[in-house]
């Protein structure tokens, strides 16, 4: 070969070699450019590098938030049952009058409660103006009823007392005497002292009705006449009563 084709064929070879030569890379993003093209421009929002969010990793546990003081306790209710326990004096004044001139075994009466009754820890568990049921009755023991048979008699019975929120309270209870309605002073004192707390001075009645004497009997008892032929109870004459036996009440 001539040294002149020896020179052309070595120019040759120079110029091939060229475009392969200007071939560039974008850096250190390690992707190569298209030859005749630009790299493509940083977004300068984006720093360079940056490692993209763990989208793995679990989401916050949420904080709860405190709960306003606003917003009130529950109240506890009182579940416990209460009793209007055996013994307890019960004092009511009668709403109409009783006569034997007019009573029939089966008619009904009733009374008002006059003073208030509590329980063992001094709650009022029979307050005042609640109302005491009784029905006229035969006295059902035949010795009493020999002995009494000629004398002017009244057999009352007690049956329940109604709540002034309407539940009714059955009940056993003796009659223990039946009085004026306004009392004087000396029985005024005399009521203080024997119902004590439990009604300080309501309730308190007069001295008995003269003229009447009572006999005892469980779950009421009788009112005597000791003069004369007629029982005569008027409107509003006091009946003090005993509960004989502990009985439950209902549920407020």
């Amino acid at each position: 070969m001539s040294t002149r084709s020896a020179l052309i064929l070595t120019s040759l070879i120079m110029i091939c070699c060229i475009p392969g030569s200007s071939q560039t890379t974008t850096g250190d993003q390690g992707v190569a450019a298209a030859p005749g093209t630009a790299p493509a421009a940083q977004d300068p929002r984006q720093p360079q590098n940056q490692v993209p969010p763990d989208t793995s990793a679990p989401p916050p546990t949420p904080i709860a938030k405190p709960q306003s003081d606003s917003i009130s306790a529950p109240t506890a209710t009182h579940s416990e049952t209460r009793y209007l326990k055996g013994g307890a004096d019960i004092r009511a004044t009668l709403d109409t009058p009783l006569s034997t001139k007019t009573a029939r075994v089966g008619d009904r009466f009733t009374a008002t409660i006059s003073a208030p009754v509590r329980d063992s820890i001094g709650d009022v568990v029979i307050p005042i103006g609640s109302k005491l049921n009784g029905q006229i009755s035969e006295n059902d023991n035949s010795s009493v009823a020999g002995a009494i048979k000629d004398m002017g008699h009244l057999d009352l019975r007690f049956t329940d007392i109604q709540l002034p929120s309407g539940a009714d309270v059955p009940i056993s209870a003796t009659l223990i005497s039946v009085h004026n309605s306004r009392p004087t002073a000396t029985s005024r004192a005399t009521s203080s002292t024997a119902i004590g707390a439990n009604a300080g001075m309501a309730g308190a009645f007069g001295p008995p009705l003269k003229g009447l004497a009572v006999g005892n009997l469980a779950g009421g008892g009788y009112v005597l006449a000791t003069t004369g032929k007629q029982v005569n109870l008027p409107a509003e004459c006091g009946l003090r009563l005993r509960i004989d036996r502990t009985t439950p009440l209902p549920a407020q």
